[in-house]
C-alpha cells in the first residue's frame, strides 16, 4: 500500500497518517499521478450513519458507501482514531460535492466524534464553511444558532470578516453573496401543500419481472435507471416577485416523474425556499430572477436542491 490511512468515496480518495505518537494528520485528496495502491490492507466499511439506501436519490457523487483502507503497519484500534476515521468519509463526500446541507447535517450527527480532532475537522470543513453555515442556520426549519457550533463559526467569521459590533450575519451574508459566486443545496419548505410525487407506482413496478437467471444484473439495471432518471428531471428554481404574501418568495418546480414516464413533459410546483435563506439571497443578488439549479437529494419526504447563485 502506497498510503497509511486512505478513504474511498464515488469519486475520489483520502489520505491520512498516523505518526508514532498517535496524532492523526489529514493530508488531503489524493493528487499523485499513480492510483491509490490497496494490496495488503485492512478495508473497514465506513458506519452507516450515512448510507445512500435512505434515499430514493441522490447525487453521483454521494451515491456510495466510503471505504477506509489502512495499511498493515498502522494501528488505529485507539476508539477516537477509529471513531473518527469510520464517520468522516461521507463528511468528506459531501464537502468535495459541494452539498452544503447534507455535510452540516453529518457534522452535527456525530459532532462530538468530529470535535475530538477539532482542527482536522476544521481544516476540512473551512474550504466550504460560508455555505454549510447558511443552509444549517437559514435554510432549515430547525434552523440552528451559529453560536452553537464554534467550530464551524469561527471559520466562517474569519472568512467573512465578520464584525458584530458593525453589522449582522445576514448583513454580512449578502455582502458575501454579492461579491462571490457560491452553490448551495436547500430542502424544500411547505411541499404538503403540492402534489409533486417522487416515487410514482410505474417506478415501483420495475421490481415486478425481476428475473432469477440473472437477478444480480437486472437489479444493477433497475438501479442505474432509477438514477440516471431522477438525475434528468428539470428543476427550476425562481424568484417570485408577485407573490403576494412575500416579494422575496423563491419558488421550485421540478419535473413531474409520473408525467416524465407517461411521456409528457411538465413543471410541478414542488416547494419553495425557506424565507429566511431567500430573503438574503433575493436582497444580495436582486436582479438574478432564476438560479441554475438541479435535484440533489429526496429522501424521506424530504426533497432537497442544488442552487448556484
Amino acid at each position: 500500500m502506497n498510503a497509511q490511512i486512505l478513504i474511498k468515496t464515488a469519486n475520489d480518495c483520502f489520505e491520512f497518517t498516523k505518526s508514532k505518537t498517535g496524532q492523526l494528520d489529514y493530508v488531503g485528496k489524493w493528487g499523485k499521478n499513480n492510483k491509490p495502491d490497496v494490496d495488503g490492507a485492512q478495508k473497514l466499511a465506513s458506519s452507516t450513519y450515512y448510507t445512500p439506501s435512505f434515499y430514493t436519490f441522490i447525487d453521483s457523487a454521494l451515491n456510495c458507501n466510503p471505504v477506509v483502507y489502512v495499511a498493515p503497519d498502522v494501528n488505529v484500534s485507539d476508539k477516537d482514531v477509529f471513531d473518527y476515521l469510520i464517520h468522516i468519509g461521507a463528511l468528506l463526500s459531501a464537502v468535495e460535492a459541494k452539498n452544503s446541507l447534507l455535510a452540516g447535517e453529518l457534522y452535527l450527527r456525530r459532532r462530538t466524534v468530529f470535535e475530538k480532532f477539532a482542527q482536522l475537522t476544521q481544516y476540512i470543513l473551512e474550504p466550504y464553511c460560508v455555505e454549510i453555515l447558511f443552509s444549517l442556520c437559514y435554510g432549515r426549519m430547525a434552523n440552528i444558532d451559529p453560536d452553537k457550533i464554534p467550530l464551524l463559526f469561527d471559520s466562517v467569521k474569519e472568512k467573512l470578516d465578520f464584525d458584530s459590533s458593525r453589522e449582522t450575519l445576514d448583513q454580512a451574508y449578502m455582502r458575501w453573496f454579492k461579491k462571490n459566486n457560491v452553490t448551495l443545496t436547500l430542502p424544500l419548505v411547505g411541499t404538503c401543500f403540492y402534489n409533486w410525487d417522487a416515487e410514482p407506482y410505474a417506478l415501483d413496478k420495475l421490481c415486478d419481472n425481476l428475473s432469477c437467471d440473472d437477478l444480480l444484473g437486472m437489479a444493477e439495471k433497475i438501479r442505474n435507471t432509477k438514477h440516471n432518471f431522477y438525475e434528468s428531471l428539470e428543476t427550476v428554481v425562481q424568484a417570485e416577485p408577485y407573490n403576494s404574501h412575500d416579494k422575496n418568495s423563491i419558488l421550485v418546480c421540478i419535473e413531474s416523474p409520473e408525467a416524465k414516464i407517461s411521456g409528457n413533459p411538465g413543471l410541478e410546483k414542488a416547494g419553495h425556499i425557506r424565507a429566511l435563506a431567500a430573503k438574503i439571497i433575493r436582497e444580495s443578488k436582486p436582479k438574478m430572477m432564476a438560479y441554475p439549479s438541479k435535484l440533489a437529494y429526496v429522501g424521506g419526504e424530504e426533497i432537497v436542491v442544488s442552487v448556484k447563485l
